[in-house]
């Protein structure tokens, strides 16, 4: 069973909305098998496939030499299937994102400035460090890790700066969102150890054994399907309002005494127990003191969430039809993978 992440999320919201692919349940059910497939760029679709055809005839692309290993050349026709394999759905699926986006910017008439896309560079960067220098360095990081070249860095910042745009207007920031934040962000936390199971009888298990004396984290280590297993379930301090974390959890943990160890808390499909580590005081920091700071993290939660609603409705009725079988055989791999 794959393991369900509660503790994935941060315990304040980031600053810069990363989008940086799309949910399979965008398209789910959306893309057509690659027949017919087209012998050549100027075959227009239609008929049957003809299982005798010759493949597709090779592009100058194609011919091109992409590398060379061991003074022999590689070309660009030798690697594209597999290419296509390994990132062709994703890219299909961020050309399809970007293209409605322009659409909704043009419709809207709107114009993205440069100066957009390079503020949306600084809110990613704010989001991962304080300190210029480890945010540039963690973007690096992020970058390689996400395959972020050249090109679709630019592509995100792009489409992050247009979806940003076109929500602006809806953004209202008021003095309770302030306050529920004020309250996240400087009011009482608690520390918790979690251990995510599947079913009852495991938690059950897992409740026993913490209560005759087995150390919590090791328990956390052995069975938890959740992410903060390698951590001994140990979570980040969090508010009692904090949304990122479900309500039951939250309630559970607000009901214990430091040392405390919870019954099966019921989460969807599986089942958590919690340990309470600690009770942390708020700050005692004023409202009024952090104002400005607070509703410019409101407009940017609301941007974000905002521009996710929009990035989905811009593609809900999308139609694609796959042509090439490596593009098809990574569609439909990524489909399956994300349901």
């Amino acid at each position: 069973m794959p393991a369900r992440n509660l503790s994935a999320y941060p315990a304040r919201p980031p600053l810069g909305s990363l989008i940086l692919v799309m949910s399979a349940a965008l398209f789910s059910g959306c893309a057509s098998s690659p027949d017919p497939v087209p012998s050549s760029a100027e075959s227009p679709p239609g008929g049957g496939r003809d299982e005798s055809a010759a493949p597709p005839v090779a592009t100058l692309i194609d011919a091109r030499p992409a590398a060379s290993v061991n003074g022999r050349w590689v070309t660009w026709g030798q690697l594209r299937p597999a290419m296509t394999e390994a990132a062709g759905a994703i890219a299909l699926e961020e050309h399809i994102l970007d293209q409605a986006v322009a659409a909704a910017v043009e419709s809207a008439g709107l114009t993205i400035t440069p100066d957009d896309v390079a503020a949306e560079r600084l809110l990613l960067l704010e989001s991962l460090h304080e300190d210029p220098d480890t945010a540039v360095r963690l973007l690096g990081e992020l970058r390689d890790r996400e395959g972020l070249g050249p090109n679709r860095f630019d592509a995100l910042l792009m489409r992050n700066a247009s979806l940003r745009a076109l929500v602006r207007n809806q953004v209202e920031v008021t003095e309770e969102a302030i306050r529920r934040l004020h309250q996240i962000r400087y009011g009482p936390q608690r520390q918790a150890r979690l251990v995510v199971v599947p079913d009852l009888a495991a938690a059950l298990d897992v409740a026993a054994r913490a209560l005759s004396g087995e150390r919590f984290g090791d328990i956390a280590v052995e069975v938890s399907i959740d992410s903060s297993a390698a951590r001994g379930g140990l979570l980040e301090p969090i508010s009692r309002l904090e949304p990122t974390y479900p309500e039951a959890l939250r309630k559970a943990m607000w009901g214990l005494e430091a040392g405390e160890v919870s019954s099966p808390i019921l989460l969807d499909d599986r089942y958590a127990v919690l340990l309470l580590v600690r009770k942390i005081d708020g700050d005692g920091v004023p409202v009024e003191e952090v104002r400005e700071k607070l509703a410019k993290l409101v407009r940017l939660d609301q941007e974000r969430l905002l521009m996710n609603q929009l990035r989905r409705s811009l593609v809900a009725n999308v139609s694609v039809t796959v042509f090439d079988e490596a593009l098809f055989d990574s569609w439909k791999r990524r489909r399956r993978s994300e349901r």
